[in-house]
């Protein structure tokens, strides 16, 4: 009885290999051959069917209107003046107090070129304070109380009299 088992299953093993052996040669050769096919090199023109229509599409420019334009700055010009603030307050290091006035200078200077000729005189002059806080930081050892003051007043100022208003604005709108 053992001797016809082991022969049942010897038989078995050897059917099983060779199904597998089957199943390996008639799937998995024509992945193998195409890697070590060359392919006929191509001539370098295309037909004219082959090649995509490409039409050039004209956007029309986006228009900002001046008002957009004047609360997108005012409001990125509180953000730097609000972090000028802490900076300030928390001891910041005094590279950091010089690039967030350069900051809020910069945004300054796009509001002042949206305002009115007649308010573009008086924001100068704020702009001009604002510079002058600048070589206040850049001084060896300079008067955090001082600073502080100067850039609250003229943060008042500026949302006092130069809140996002049409009124201001070259176009009015």
């Amino acid at each position: 009885m053992d001797n016809t088992r082991y022969h049942f299953r010897k038989g078995f093993l050897v059917f099983t290999c060779c199904l597998c052996l089957a199943a390996l040669f008639l799937e998995g050769c024509t992945p193998l051959r195409k890697k070590f096919t060359r392919e006929k090199k191509d001539d370098g023109t295309q037909s004219q069917k082959d090649l995509p229509i490409l039409e050039p599409v004209d956007y029309p420019e986006k228009t900002v209107l001046p008002l957009e334009k004047y609360k997108y700055h005012y409001s990125l010009w509180k953000i730097w003046d609000r972090d000028l603030l802490q900076a300030v307050d928390r001891d910041g290091s005094e590279k950091r107090q010089k690039y967030l006035l350069e900051q809020a200078v910069a945004q300054l200077e796009e509001m002042k070129k949206i305002l009115i000729d007649e308010k573009q005189a008086e924001f100068s002059v704020l702009v001009d304070d604002l510079r002058g806080v600048q070589e206040m930081v850049e001084k060896p050892s300079p008067n955090v109380f001082s600073i502080k003051m100067r850039i609250e007043r003229n943060a008042s100022k500026i949302r006092n009299g130069f809140a996002p208003d049409p009124a201001l604005l070259v176009n009015g709108l």
